[in-house]
């Protein structure tokens, strides 16, 4: 049981890993093309304009995260 629940947490440690990843890519794009970024927040649907991202990027990334 505990083999299992190991390889369980490497899978969910890769898969936040990538989902970090992905949204770092997310907001580098909105900050080239100058269009928001989407997230969850507070069971709201909320769009961050990319010339504000750069003062919130660390609070996107833990948004976006720990969804």
């Amino acid at each position: 049981m505990k083999k299992n629940q190991n390889q369980d947490l490497s899978l969910s440690s890769k898969a936040d890993a990538a989902f970090r990843q992905a949204a770092k890519k997310v907001i580098q794009r909105a900050r080239q093309t100058s269009t928001p970024v989407v997230i969850w927040d507070e069971g709201c649907i909320k769009e961050i304009p990319a010339h504000l991202i750069k003062a919130k990027h660390s609070a996107i990334e833990r948004k976006v995260t720990n969804s």
